[in-house]
């Protein structure tokens, strides 16, 4: 999904939904949603998306899209110079399609949603995520529960990290150097030693 393949209601629908859950959180009503957006009926959410997890996944469908074209660009970067990427690489690939979205509210979206997420709302079928964190995956040593664990932090601290960006561009505050900061902060979370229990 694109901003070209949408008609002007429903984006701006989805722009509203996304600026009230990220600043308003997950529960806000969807009638004040559909009241943000110019809707005269209150019931715009619904009759369009079924239902709020049909309007997220809507909103993570029209932002995921451009950002996997290019994270899928950035890893056959690397395949056609025979390289394989670095952990400071794949992060590179994970933070800067997000990073690089403008006047967006979607980092904070995420950073509220998250959690609410039923595994099925989302869709990964076009998706290099799972690529990318699979191959940070492999980069590390211990076993897999203690694995995913590091990752998945990783990812956490990464959401965090990047709607505090999001604010800050949004106030005028961020600095050039920013997101090389947040890149060489989740790369260290990375490749830190995983601890092995004594025996």
């Amino acid at each position: 999904m694109t901003d070209t393949s949408l008609d002007r209601g429903k984006r701006e629908l989805l722009d509203a939904a996304e600026r009230l859950i990220a600043t308003r959180g997950y529960e806000v009503p969807l009638r004040d949603i559909a009241v943000a957006a110019g809707h005269r009926n209150n019931s715009a959410v619904q009759y369009h998306y079924g239902n709020r997890q049909g309007l997220i996944s809507a909103i993570v469908a029209r932002r995921l899209g451009p950002m996997e074209v290019e994270r899928a660009r950035m890893l056959e970067d690397f395949g056609a110079q025979g390289k394989r990427p670095s952990v400071r690489d794949l992060i590179s690939i994970l933070v800067l399609p997000i990073l690089e979205m403008k006047g967006t509210h979607y980092a904070r979206f995420l950073e509220v949603t998250r959690p609410s997420w039923p595994d099925e709302s989302i869709p990964t079928g076009y998706t290099e995520w799972p690529k990318v964190l699979d191959q940070l995956n492999q980069s590390l040593s211990g076993d897999t529960a203690t694995r995913h664990r590091r990752v998945a932090a990783v990812a956490t601290a990464m959401f965090a990290l990047i709607a505090d960006f999001e604010r800050r561009t949004e106030l005028g505050d961020q600095s050039e150097s920013e997101p090389d900061e947040i890149i060489d902060m989740l790369t260290s979370m990375m490749t830190t030693p995983i601890q092995t229990a004594a025996t």
